[in-house]
C-alpha cells in the first residue's frame, strides 16, 4: 500500500509566515507567544487557542475544538499542513499551503486527532485570520429560562457569524453566558449596540469587558461532542461533577475541568461512562487526554491495522 507519495522528505514545509493569504507555518511545540510574536507583527492571529504555557500539539491533542470554533470551525478546518514524523523517523508532508487543495482521502484531518499510534506532528500550516485591533468579552447573567432565550437569539441572529464565540459555562452552582466579538475599533459600538438589544429582550444583565485579550480556559480534562440543541442541558448534567464546563454552543462541543486534587483517569471515565450510548446514537463522540481512545469497531480495526502495517513500513 502506497500511503504517501515519493519524494516527501525532498519538499518538507519550511518555516515561513505568508503575509497575503494568511498562513504561517512554525514548529508544533510552539507555544501562544511564538504565535503571537510572528502574526502580529502582520496585523493577523490565530484565534483557535485554549492555554498561554501549553505546547500548540498539546492543545491540538487535548480537543477538536476552541471557543472561537463558533466563528472559525475546528482545528483540523484551520491547520492546512503539516510535516508529519512516522514511526520509523521518516518525515512526510501532509497538505499544502492553501485551504483547498485536493478531492480525496484526507490524511490531514485523520492524522491530526489520531494520539501517536501513526507518528507525531512535527510542524504545523496554520490558517491566520485577521487582527482588527479590537477585542470584547461580553458576560450575560441571569436566570435558567432567561439565560436559554439569550442563547437562542444569540445563535439565531443574523449577527451570528460575526460572533467569535458563544459559550455556557457553568461554574458550581452559578451559569453565564460569554461571547467574544473581535473587530476594528471604531465599529465595536456596532456590535455593543446589538448585544444590549439581545440583554433587554431577554432579561439578563450584561456586563462588558472592552479590548481586553481574549481568555484562554486551559486544556480540557474531557471533551464531549453532541448536538447544539443538547448541549447546554448536557452541561449542567456534567457541571455536578466537575469544577467547571463550558459549553461551545454553536459547535455542540461540552469542555470539561475536573478538581485537580481528583484521580482524573478514574474520575473522567466515570463521568463520561452514562453518556456513551447516548453519544453513538446522536453521532457524537467524547474524548480525553487522560484516557485511551474509544476502541475501534470489528471494521475499523482491520482497516487501522492494516494501515498501520503499511506506515510502519515506509
Amino acid at each position: 500500500m502506497n500511503i504517501f507519495p515519493p519524494m516527501l522528505n525532498e519538499r518538507l514545509f519550511v518555516p515561513f509566515l505568508d503575509e497575503v493569504d494568511g498562513t504561517l507555518c512554525l514548529p508544533a511545540n510552539a507555544t501562544v507567544a511564538d504565535i503571537h510574536s510572528q502574526a502580529r507583527a502582520h496585523h493577523l492571529r490565530f484565534p483557535l487557542l485554549l492555554d498561554e504555557a501549553k505546547p500548540l500539539r498539546e492543545q491540538i491533542a487535548a480537543t477538536t475544538h476552541a471557543p472561537e470554533s463558533c466563528r472559525f470551525g475546528p482545528y483540523c478546518d484551520n491547520i492546512l499542513g503539516m510535516n508529519w514524523r512516522l514511526p520509523s523517523g521518516r518525515i512526510a508532508r501532509i497538505g499544502e499551503r492553501v485551504v483547498k487543495t485536493t478531492t480525496g482521502y484526507d490524511w490531514l484531518r485523520f492524522l491530526l486527532h489520531s494520539g501517536s499510534r501513526y507518528g507525531e506532528p512535527v510542524d504545523y500550516v496554520l490558517r491566520l485570520r485577521p487582527d482588527c485591533g479590537f477585542t470584547a468579552i461580553a458576560r450575560f447573567d441571569g436566570g435558567p429560562k432567561a439565560l436559554h432565550s439569550c442563547i437562542a437569539k444569540l445563535l439565531h441572529s443574523g449577527w451570528m457569524h460575526w460572533w467569535d464565540a458563544v459559550d455556557y459555562i457553568t461554574e458550581g452552582k452559578a451559569s453565564f453566558i460569554r461571547v467574544m466579538i473581535h473587530c476594528a475599533p471604531e465599529e465595536a459600538s456596532i456590535f455593543t449596540q446589538q448585544l444590549e438589544h439581545i440583554a433587554t429582550a431577554t432579561g439578563t444583565h450584561l456586563t462588558l469587558q472592552n479590548n481586553v485579550p481574549p481568555p484562554l480556559d486551559g486544556l480540557p480534562d474531557l471533551v464531549i461532542k453532541t448536538t447544539p440543541d443538547r448541549v447546554i442541558g448536557l452541561s449542567a448534567e456534567l457541571a455536578h461533577a466537575a469544577r467547571r464546563c463550558v459549553a461551545l454552543c454553536y459547535s455542540g462541543v461540552v469542555h470539561v475541568y475536573m478538581n485537580d486534587s481528583e484521580d482524573l483517569t478514574e474520575r473522567t471515565q466515570a463521568l463520561v461512562q452514562p453518556y456513551t450510548a447516548e453519544l453513538h446514537t446522536l453521532g457524537g463522540d467524547w474524548h480525553s487526554r487522560w484516557l485511551p481512545a474509544t476502541p475501534p469497531t470489528i471494521i475499523e480495526s482491520a482497516w487501522l491495522n492494516t494501515l498501520e502495517e503499511a506506515i510502519h513500513e515506509l
